[in-house]
């Protein structure tokens, strides 16, 4: 069973996250809990054209199912200063979440 995010969630750390770099040439982020690969979703590329900070946003959603079968979604936001990331969707179980990590790695590194 999955559960929805909640404002001022203890797991915080463990269901959001940024990095302050922009994604000129996208990127991946990784997700791992403890020290397996989860999953691997992709980070656009912002619309740097945009006049304005709202306007060059560019979101990917993606769902996954790790190897205990618990479901996620994920949603990436890539801007003109930087990315964030924030799980959806995600287990019930504290101890599932507390494993979680991410990794941002950039086309441009």
């Amino acid at each position: 069973m999955a559960m929805a995010k909640s404002a001022g969630n203890e797991f915080a750390d463990h269901l959001e996250g940024s990095d302050n770099r922009v994604a000129l040439s996208g990127g991946y982020l990784y997700i791992h809990r403890g020290k397996r690969l989860v999953h691997i979703a992709s980070i656009p590329s912002p619309n740097l054209l945009a006049e304005r900070l709202s306007d060059s946003v560019v979101e990917n959603t993606d769902t996954f199912v790790d190897e205990a079968g618990n479901e996620y979604t994920i949603v990436i936001d890539s801007t003109m200063v930087g990315i964030t990331w924030s799980l959806e969707e995600y287990p019930t179980d504290p101890d599932v979440i507390r494993e979680l990590h991410y990794e941002v790695r950039l086309n441009d590194d």
